[in-house]
């Protein structure tokens, strides 16, 4: 029993790790070619996984030879555009100005009621304020709103708008960031101050804290459901 549990893990890491190898890509963007790798890893694994008499060279082997086999399959689809377009296909265009492409979706098997919920994901209700809706090569349909009926942005109103720098996390979850310290230009005294200042005694009491772009800190305490705004520096200095 001991020596299943073993194999089991051992197994287990192995096949985290051919997966890290693979890249950070999601289910729902895989290609066709990446989602048979992992379909067989998952199989080959639980052979040597599930008795002890089968060498757990017999799953190692096959899902390293798919690891190398899909390395070669990447490279060839960065530096072949047809290849690219054999092994992963094109996009197809499944709503164009509001109508509906009706071969489109009988040559992908695209169900008019998967269109339907891609647009209400995309934040469209009606095929006709749809400008265009896009079967991508991963298996997702990703749809654009027409320029009717799309949100008004700052450049449709000729408004001046600056860079907004992402919020640095400076304490998560009682853990104190100390590189986003440094970056955001915040020292651990000007930190201690701000905790202070919101009624915080020390970083382990913080849910989340992080900087803005002008200097703000937004804390929230643990099991609290307010969050509090403390200005940690000027703006000037605030911007990374």
């Amino acid at each position: 029993m001991l020596t299943t549990f073993v194999r089991s893990v051992l197994l287990y890491v192995f096949a985290v790790l051919a997966m890290r190898l693979m890249g950070k890509r999601q289910i729902g963007q895989m290609q066709p070619y990446e989602l048979v790798v992992v379909m067989m890893i998952a199989e080959l694994v639980t052979m040597p996984m599930a008795g002890a008499q089968v060498p757990m060279l017999d799953g190692i082997l096959p899902v390293a030879a798919l690891i190398i086999c899909h390395g070669l399959i990447d490279a060839a689809c960065m530096r072949l555009p047809k290849f690219r377009s054999l092994m992963c296909g094109q996009p197809a265009i499944l709503v164009r100005n509001g109508v509906i492409c009706e071969k489109q979706l009988r040559k992908h098997s695209v169900h008019l009621n998967d269109l339907m919920e891609a647009m209400r994901v995309g934040g469209v209700m009606d095929p006709k304020d749809v400008g265009a809706a896009i079967l991508e090569t991963g298996g997702q349909v990703t749809v654009f709103p027409s320029a009717q009926a799309r949100t008004v942005t700052m450049k449709d109103m000729h408004l001046p708008a600056g860079e907004e720098p992402l919020p640095l996390p400076l304490v998560m979850d009682g853990r104190v960031h100390h590189q986003n310290l440094q970056r955001g230009g915040v020292t651990a005294a000007q930190l201690q101050k701000g905790l202070s200042l919101a009624g915080v005694e020390d970083a382990s009491q913080v849910l989340l804290a992080t900087l803005g772009g002008d200097g703000v800190m937004h804390l929230q305490r643990k099991g609290d459901e307010q969050t509090r705004r403390i200005h940690l520096m000027d703006e000037k200095q605030a911007v990374w």
